[in-house]
């Protein structure tokens, strides 16, 4: 079984104020929950907007101007859009299975030759970003993940360079993608709380509405839970055995361990009074583990329903991309089974699961599999 991740509390730590974080600790299901609800009470603008641009994203803002920037992209996540692009991601994962099968070896490195490519160039496609660029904004990412991680500045100068150079490319040379539907927004004279839609907001919109990592991050954790357990060869012919593998994966490793608001006024919450301006640290990772909403909370459980884990978020800043990644991984996994047969894990690897404090994390696992003569899509 995969380890669960090393955390100073638990779902039954009572909310308290921690000096070294510099906020309130809110750790149970219910108290999270009440956070990640509870826009009259809480702020999500935490962070200064103009440091960085990813915190000019929708994560990072409250009220008008989070309706406004969800709205804008939120024609990309719509259940028809991405019925449309499962095609897509089926010739992508099938070209990185036909470049697995034409190699000479046996194993698969799931989060190298897989995962992460499958993240970058589905990525590529829909935000129109150069494929031959992915691997250094992957890069870039993970540094800024070590920096947030580590409380240090995030911003990157190469990344939001990069960005600018993009923007105006693609003004000069149009295509159809997320970026041009920003740009083309812009131009029509779009507002984000009554104000124009900046270059600034529309890196903000990129940096946190598409990211390569979080299906390279999270495919793995799938295909090994199941192998774990035994249930790969299940899996195979039960597409529900897939979906509740898929949510337990998100429950048990979070991408986001923690979310940070700020009280907007004094707030009675499980027990003491949270005070105005005070800093709340809302702990997906505990919550999750709450074994009054799952039972067994540790074990995983591809069955467990219901499974109303928070790592997407709830209330008006549910991610957006939940329904995304979950058709990502969901195809990837079918395809795998499908394409290399006796999927297993490689027992003389090690299974190495890291954990970021604020964000993120790496996942690293082999697998082993049955050449075919011929396997074809």
């Amino acid at each position: 079984m995969l380890q669960q991740p090393p955390l100073p509390w638990t779902s039954e730590t009572p909310p308290h104020f921690d000096a070294a974080e510099d906020a309130w600790i809110v750790c149970s299901y219910a108290d999270v929950e009440n956070v990640l609800l509870g826009a009259y009470d809480f702020s999500w603008e935490v962070r200064d907007r103009n440091a960085d641009p990813v915190f000019a994203g929708m994560w990072n803002a409250d009220g008008q101007r989070h309706d406004d920037l969800r709205r804008l992209v939120q024609p990309y996540f719509q259940p028809r859009r991405i019925l449309a692009m499962q095609a897509q991601i089926e010739d992508i994962i099938n070209a990185l299975i036909d470049d697995i099968l034409e190699a000479s070896s046996d194993t698969v490195d799931i989060v190298r030759e897989l995962a992460d490519p499958l993240g970058g160039r589905f990525t590529s496609a829909l935000a129109g970003i150069d494929p031959d660029d992915i691997s250094q904004l992957t890069r870039w990412r993970r540094e800024r993940q070590s920096a947030l991680n580590n409380g240090l500045s995030t911003d990157h100068p190469d990344l939001r360079d990069y960005y600018t150079r993009l923007i105006e490319r693609r003004r000069r040379e149009p295509e159809d993608t997320l970026l041009d539907h920003l740009l083309a927004a812009q131009r029509e004279g779009y507002l984000v709380d009554g104000e124009p839609l900046t270059d600034w907001d529309v890196m903000g919109a990129m940096m946190t509405s598409v990211s390569p990592g979080l299906t390279g991050a999270k495919l793995g954790p799938v295909l090994a839970g199941l192998a774990s357990h035994g249930l790969l060869d299940a899996a195979r012919n039960d597409p529900a055995l897939v979906d509740g593998a898929i949510e337990e994966t998100m429950r048990l490793y979070p991408a986001l361990p923690v979310m940070r608001v700020r009280a907007r006024h004094d707030v009675p919450l499980g027990g003491v009074t949270v005070p105005a301006g005070a800093l709340v640290q809302a702990c997906i990772s505990t919550a999750n583990l709450d074994p009054g909403h799952f039972p067994e909370p540790e074990r995983f459980d591809p069955t467990r329903t219901p499974n109303r884990h928070l790592s997407f978020g709830c209330g008006a800043h549910h991610c957006l991309g939940a329904s995304l990644v979950r058709t990502e991984i969901r195809i990837g996994v079918a395809a795998l089974l499908k394409r290399l047969p006796g999927l297993r894990l490689d027992t003389s690897k090690p299974v190495r699961h890291t954990y970021g404090r604020v964000v993120g994390g790496a996942f690293e696992a082999t697998f082993r599999f049955d050449r075919p003569e011929v396997s074809r899509p």
